[in-house]
């Protein structure tokens, strides 16, 4: 029996040694790809500077994918070869992590820097993209150090292979499947939309002169767009179903799917501590690749600016809700409880779907109700939801870091004292 599990471990690490292998190989090729085509049109000439930048941002996050699955390679190559993990693949030492906490000091640096380099096109071109890992990274690299400090989340190999599959394939399942989802709601809104055309003529002729009006707007008047589309925007049935996308169906979709690299552990019976560790790698993952195509689709200053500070809150929601359901996970296998893996799965969805509930609004309302452009007390008022809800996340996860840890000191404890009774027994 002894045997055969070692035979089957062996086995499962050369397969996510060989399949990690070829991620790393298939993001370079398509990193150096992109950076070909980039660098030959911005030389040529041939496309304007502004266009060649969204290329050259996605050699970087190509790149990032590469980096991210490298470590999860050479763990398994080390363990395939049973040899020691070496020092400086050792992510665990306290000066490692000390490091992580502490590199939160130069995010700001970070975005001030970006800040300016974005309103430059020509240096955007070959600095903007290694800036947005850092704007990205730094913030979901320190929460989940604080998140998960002193917790048994299982071997190095172990998490590198959850966080990698989390940054470089789970988006694209997520991506995927909320593609096709949204397609089949546009499906039947398009349906109920030609029903209301065949029993309203008028509703017809008021869309058609809608979208002329639209098309004589042009793309240079985005505030005249904005009021054209006002009333329409502002009808419940608009708002409901704005809000039961936002707020109900992506949060649904992604909380289910963001822990998918979590069932590998599912016959192996992980501790809670190891369920939210692992949860925390998995919103990990996708957070910072999420931040990341966020900051590469700004092509404004203003909009870069936004993202960078307003984006580095998702990691703290996606990190929370992970973590939930990495931990009734946990329970669920190791225990039976899937009554409380039900009420995790709960609370990620209701976590989630308030948080992009409050975004749509926040970001949506000002524009009704705010006739010029917004003061930063204004702003700060109109985002002040979204910090409460943050700061609560934030002192959520601490508090599930202490729950675990006391729970972790007690069953040692017990087990210990199970031990010494069999001692005297004997």
């Amino acid at each position: 029996m002894v045997e055969t599990n070692s035979s089957s471990k062996k086995w499962h690490t050369t397969a996510t040694m060989l399949l990690s292998g070829l991620g790393v190989l298939y993001f370079l090729v398509q990193s150096i790809g992109l950076g070909l085509l980039g660098a030959t049109a911005y030389i040529s000439g041939q496309t304007n500077t502004s266009q060649t930048i969204p290329v050259m941002l996605l050699v970087w996050s190509s790149l990032l994918s590469a980096l991210m699955l490298l470590p999860v390679f050479l763990l398994s190559l080390y363990q395939v070869r049973s040899k020691p993990i070496p020092r400086w693949l050792d992510t665990g030492r306290p000066v490692v992590w000390k490091a992580a906490l502490w590199s939160i000091l130069i995010w700001p640096l970070v975005i001030l820097v970006g800040w300016l380099v974005a309103d430059r096109p020509s240096l955007s071109v070959f600095v903007l993209g290694p800036l947005n890992l850092l704007v990205a990274g730094l913030p979901v690299l320190f929460i989940y150090t604080l998140a998960q400090r002193n917790l048994d989340g299982g071997s190095q190999a172990r998490r590198w292979r959850i966080f990698g599959f989390s940054l470089a394939i789970t988006p694209v399942i997520i991506m995927i499947v909320e593609i096709i989802a949204v397609l089949i709601i546009a499906g039947i809104g398009g349906l109920w939309l030609l029903y209301r055309f065949s029993i309203d003529p008028a509703l017809d002729q008021q869309i058609t002169a809608l979208i002329d009006q639209i098309r004589l707007a042009g793309d240079g008047d985005p505030e005249l767009v904005l009021e054209l589309l006002k009333p329409y925007l502002t009808q419940p049935v608009v708002v409901f179903w704005a809000i039961a996308i936002f707020g109900g169906l992506i949060p649904i979709i992604e909380e289910i799917l963001k822990p998918i690299a979590l069932w590998s552990l599912a016959g192996r019976k992980p501790s809670p501590q190891e369920g939210f560790v692992g949860g925390l790698l998995c919103g990990a993952g996708f957070a910072l690749m999420e931040n990341v195509l966020y900051l590469s689709s700004a092509m404004v200053v203003e909009d870069w600016l936004y993202m960078a500070t307003g984006r580095a809150g998702t990691g703290v929601l996606h990190m929370l809700a992970s973590g939930l359901v990495g931990w009734g996970l946990a329970r669920a296998w190791r225990d039976g409880k899937w009554f409380f893996q039900g009420l995790t799965l709960l609370g990620a969805f209701l976590l989630h779907g308030f948080w992009n509930a409050l975004a749509l609004v926040v970001g949506v309302l000002p524009l009704f109700i705010v006739d010029s452009e917004m003061t930063l007390g204004q702003t700060f008022l109109f985002n002040t939801p979204m910090i409460v809800l943050l700061i609560l996340s934030m002192a959520a996860m601490i508090m599930i870091n202490r729950k675990l840890r006391r729970q972790g000191a007690s069953n040692a404890s017990g087990e210990d004292d199970i031990e010494v009774q069999k001692v005297l027994n004997a």
